[in-house]
């Protein structure tokens, strides 16, 4: 019997027996400290006469009896040397989980240096997982319609201050929390709002969460040749307890399964009092992602326009923080008008200034001394003029 030819998927492998008709997909695998090496395998046949269908199950890749079980089983349903078939499967099988990824050469000669990319900047990183997040109806999903529309046109003569992509970059929306419909409209009002070419994207809807669903989400990517994925949202693509660091852990496992770029939506933490927000759950989500901007939004009741405020929470290691970035947003039942706007006039995202900033602003407007400024934005006697002293210096 000659060897399987084994082709690599997400979470798995391909074995193929040409001349003996038997293919086995290995998925769902899972490494146990202790060594134990599970997961699904499904078992079919091409050869003529017979049901493509030959089993699906768990499979304990290291147990000796469950193979020789599976074995006859599998004689009654299609004659082979299934025990050397199984054998091969066991033994490769282990080797590539314990194998890993192989080893790459590092050369650094100082020459021809090159930082990550961005597919859109300031906001998408490119190959590493990017994050919006903010309150309930912060507007995250307009800002990744923002993003959709500048990366698969490319509309690199926005007026939004965005630096988009040469070439169009095919994108994948995967929602867990609206529908298709949903989407579409939002897509539709921009375009309309914004005088833009169509949109196009391709959309799926997601009810398993990302690591149970992996294997499938790795085919959709694959068939529309998506470079960038927008999750939406982060809390049900988890599926897990979010303040538990193994759900965030396990989230980010998955993702980097998928080996393409990717844009989280995701909710802020719960405490409304403090002006440093985070992503809300295990600190995990924050220190997984490589860059991070928080959305806050202003909007009166009644009101169809609103002031929309980004700030860069967390940059990549390779670079600073990006200025604040700031949006005024006009809409009507059917279209959408997005416009660059100076965050400082947000009074709701002043709250997230620093000190140094927020004193500043405040001189702009007139002169006061130190303890006036103290008293106008509450901050300490001493804390005030050690600042302006500071200012006065640069």
């Amino acid at each position: 019997m000659s060897n399987p030819k084994i082709t690599d998927i997400v979470g798995g492998y391909d074995f193929s027996w040409d001349s003996e008709a038997v293919q086995i997909r290995v998925s769902r695998i899972h490494s146990n400290g202790d060594g134990k090496i599970t997961g699904e395998i499904l078992v079919t046949t091409s050869a003529p006469g017979y049901s493509p269908h030959l089993h699906q199950a768990s499979f304990n890749f290291l147990s000796s009896s469950t193979r020789k079980q599976l074995a006859k089983q599998l004689k009654e349903e299609y004659e082979t040397d299934w025990d050397n078939i199984l054998e091969k499967l066991c033994v490769y099988t282990s080797e590539r989980v314990r194998r890993g990824e192989p080893v790459e050469d590092i050369i650094a000669t100082g020459e021809n240096i090159e930082p990550p990319k961005y597919i859109l900047e300031p906001y998408i990183i490119e190959n590493y997982p990017n994050v919006f997040f903010g309150d309930p109806g912060s507007f995250k999903s307009t800002m990744a319609v923002v993003v959709m529309a500048c990366v698969v046109l490319p509309w690199y003569d926005n007026p939004l201050n965005l630096k988009a992509p040469s070439k169009p970059v095919r994108t994948l929306f995967l929602d867990w929390e609206t529908d298709r419909a949903t989407v579409e409209w939002q897509l539709s009002c921009f375009q309309r709002g914004m005088k833009t070419p169509a949109i196009p994207i391709k959309y799926r809807r997601c009810s398993l969460p990302l690591h149970a669903d992996v294997e499938q989400i790795q085919k959709a990517i694959a068939d529309s040749e998506s470079k960038l994925i927008v999750i939406d949202s982060l809390g049900l693509a988890c599926g897990g307890e979010l303040n538990e660091a193994g759900a965030a852990i396990q989230f980010f496992t998955a993702l980097r399964q998928l080996k393409v770029t990717s844009l989280i939506l995701a909710h802020t933490s719960k405490d409304k009092t403090s002006s440093n927000k985070s992503i809300y759950g295990s600190v995990f989500f924050e220190a997984q992602a490589r860059s991070v901007w928080h959305l806050r939004k202003r909007q009166e009741a009644g009101e169809d326009e609103l002031d929309l405020a980004l700030k860069n929470t967390k940059s990549p290691p390779f670079r600073k923080k990006f200025a604040d970035m700031g949006y005024h947003v006009l809409f009507t039942d059917d279209s959408m008008v997005v416009k660059t706007e100076d965050p400082r006039n947000v009074a709701e995202f002043l709250e997230t200034m620093g000190t140094q900033q927020r004193i500043m602003e405040y001189l702009k407007s007139q002169p006061a001394s130190p303890s006036e400024v103290s008293e106008e934005l509450g901050i300490s006697s001493e804390n005030a003029r050690t600042t302006i002293f500071n200012l006065k210096k640069k």
